[in-house]
């Protein structure tokens, strides 16, 4: 016994398909024309984008432009002000190394001295550097 209220899926609901449902056309995506009608969308997306970035492209480069020379000020603002800190710290520098100088050399003569006070019969020449055995 079949059931009247369970439908047989093999047949449609009502009549025979149109023949709309069996024949591909622009919106649909069957028959023999598929592949070439993806292809041809696929290149017309494929487009819109190329022509939509080269659109953005053109419009951003001003802008590009702008954020390049603000950028370019402010490094310029930086340089200006960095330069009397460099100016400083080679002062800085330079007077550091000249104290360090005028150390090492007493520093160095006071060993020599204490050395030949000691007894030491050392006669090298004091401009000499120290020899190693």
């Amino acid at each position: 016994m079949t059931d009247p209220m369970t439908p047989n899926h093999d047949q449609p609901v009502e009549g025979s398909p149109s023949k709309s449902y069996t024949t591909p056309d622009d919106g649909n995506i069957g028959g023999s024309d598929a592949g070439a009608s993806a292809g041809a969308k696929a290149t017309d997306v494929l487009e819109q984008l190329r022509e939509a970035v080269e659109d953005f492209a053109e419009k951003a480069t001003p802008v590009v432009r702008q954020f390049s020379a603000k950028a370019a000020e402010v490094v310029a603002s930086a340089a200006d002000k960095a330069v009397p800190l460099a100016q400083k710290a080679g002062e800085v520098t330079a007077d550091a190394s000249g104290k360090l100088a005028v150390k090492s050399r007493s520093w160095a003569a006071d060993v020599r001295e204490s050395l030949s006070t000691n007894g030491s019969t050392d006669k090298t020449d004091k401009t000499d550097p120290p020899t190693t055995i």
